[in-house]
């Protein structure tokens, strides 16, 4: 008996009443959250929401729109929408893609709930067909959203969901972010965009009594029955069979993914401390190496991953993290430790480690533009992407004599190594690299810094600056030539770091 009661689902009017409580308190929730980042301390604890519900035409986004519809007629919630869109995805995947297309707009039409609908293309790029389906699926209802100026995007996603979620991901081997898997709400695009699943306590059983009992018509995607796809196998062949060996273990496993979900809030806020703290203020994108070896190894690790991930990066594999912190421990220069984040490299600068952007690593020392100065403002430089400046030098400013660069042969090249400048008078000539690393240029910056000879003589160091033994200097009497240029590098857009 008691089995039977953990397995119960309710009668209908019960059932519409737990479902759209569910979906009302999801959306206070949203509210809660859009408040939470206003400094009106004036502002509604609750206010009416412009929704978007992503509408597949499936049994469980058909009841979802069909509760929110509901909802927007009930006397007790109706003021928390103001607006209510449905938001249909044609993948193009199926042959019955365009009926299913048809049927959602036809369930609209007889509501009176604007339909919009997203043709896109599905590109699996190395990716699994599901991934790549939920990624252009997503990016379509971020665009919508903007469109529309919605507040927030529901999906309808139920507590068996989340449990094929939670399985998957343990059998990937997913740290606590993979387990917990399906927030209740969470940031969504830009501009403030949210996206909700008001039903991750609702079973699917209780969803499909109650889309019955409206007689719903809802559209059946036959992938959902194919057991190649590793949810859908999980979902027909696993979970039953621990239905049978153990009923009501879907209501307590989902307690468990909660739990690990407050656990995962937990840690985010920890490593939120720890990044602040390890953070270099003085360099951009710049965490402190002694710092964060300070803390305790799994901390050193979830510090690393939510610094990379604040900057909208996707955080890689555990291994690459550990490898990353061991590299950050052993290695001592700018050049020995390199980790490839897609578009960024995890650099060592100093006694930082920094992201930087990656750049194909290419060190042509073959770059050369020769030309002759006539008194020009500034002179292009494409190969290193920016120009050399020249502007005349106030009295008491040090220059070169415009005589030493009309005569030249002026010529830019790149570093080859070996080269020295003097840059102090009472200092000696010092190599460049060690003159780059008094200034704080780290070495993955330096091949992009051009340097100015004049015949065989370099005269001026991009990011260091002027040959002091060719510079005329004022005398105080007057006498010296005004005709004095001072030369200036200046990138086509700000170099890390400089």
């Amino acid at each position: 008996m008691e089995r039977k009661a953990q397995n119960a689902v309710p009668g209908v009017r019960t059932l519409e009443e737990k479902l759209l409580e569910a979906l009302a308190e999801s959306l206070k929730q949203v509210c809660a959250t859009i408040r939470g980042r206003s400094d009106d301390i004036l502002q509604p604890l609750e206010r009416p929401l412009q929704v978007g519900i992503a509408f597949s035409g499936g049994r469980d986004s058909m009841a979802l729109l069909e509760a929110a519809h509901r909802l927007t007629r009930s006397r007790r919630w109706g003021s928390l929408i103001e607006g209510l869109y449905a938001l249909h995805v044609n993948h193009g995947i199926s042959e019955n893609a365009d009926s299913w297309e048809s049927t959602c707009r036809a369930f609209c039409d007889a509501r009176r709930i604007p339909f919009s609908a997203y043709q896109v293309r599905v590109d699996r790029k190395g990716k699994g067909l599901e991934a790549a389906a939920r990624e252009e699926r997503y990016r379509a209802l971020a665009s919508a959203a903007r469109e529309l100026k919605l507040d927030v995007i529901l999906t309808a996603h139920h507590q068996d969901d989340r449990l094929e979620t939670f399985f998957l991901q343990w059998m990937r081997g997913a740290g606590v972010d993979g387990l917990s898997g399906m927030p209740a709400v969470r940031e969504f695009g830009e501009n403030g965009l949210l996206l909700a699943r008001p039903w991750l306590d609702i079973p699917r059983a209780w969803i499909e009594a109650w889309a019955k009992a409206r007689e719903l018509a809802w559209v059946d995607d036959e992938s959902n029955d194919d057991t190649a796809f590793l949810r859908n196998l999980i979902r027909h062949e696993v979970l039953p069979v621990l239905d049978k060996a153990r009923p009501g273990f879907r209501k307590a496993a989902s307690r468990s993914v909660e739990l690990v979900t407050e656990a995962g809030t937990v840690l985010h806020s920890v490593a939120a401390e720890d990044v602040a703290r390890c953070t270099d203020k003085t360099r951009p994108r710049a965490l402190k190496i002694a710092s964060l070896l300070n803390l305790s190894v799994p901390r050193q690790a979830l510090c690393l991953r939510a610094w990379i991930s604040s900057y909208g990066i996707e955080p890689p594999p555990r291994a690459t993290l550990i490898e990353a912190l061991r590299q950050a421990k052993q290695t001592h220069s700018d050049t020995a430790l390199t980790i490839r984040l897609g578009a960024w490299d995890i650099r060592r600068w100093g006694a930082d480690i920094v992201l930087h952007p990656y750049a194909k690593p290419v060190r042509d020392t073959s770059k050369t533009v020769a030309f002759i100065w006539n008194g020009e403002r500034e002179v292009e430089l494409a190969p290193w992407g920016g120009v050399l400046a020249f502007r005349p030098a106030e009295a008491d400013e040090d220059g070169f004599p415009g005589e030493l660069l009309r005569t030249g042969p002026l010529e830019v090249r790149a570093r080859r190594g070996g080269e020295k400048i003097k840059l102090y008078r009472l200092r000696p000539s010092r190599n460049l690299k060690h003159l780059y690393q008094a200034a704080g240029i780290p070495s993955f910056e330096r091949g992009d810094l051009p340097l100015l000879w004049c015949g065989e003589d370099l005269i001026y160091a991009a990011g260091l600056g002027p040959e002091v033994r060719k510079l005329e200097h004022p005398d105080g009497t007057g006498r010296t030539s005004p005709d004095r240029w001072v030369v200036s590098w200046e990138p086509d857009k700000p170099l890390f770091g400089i």
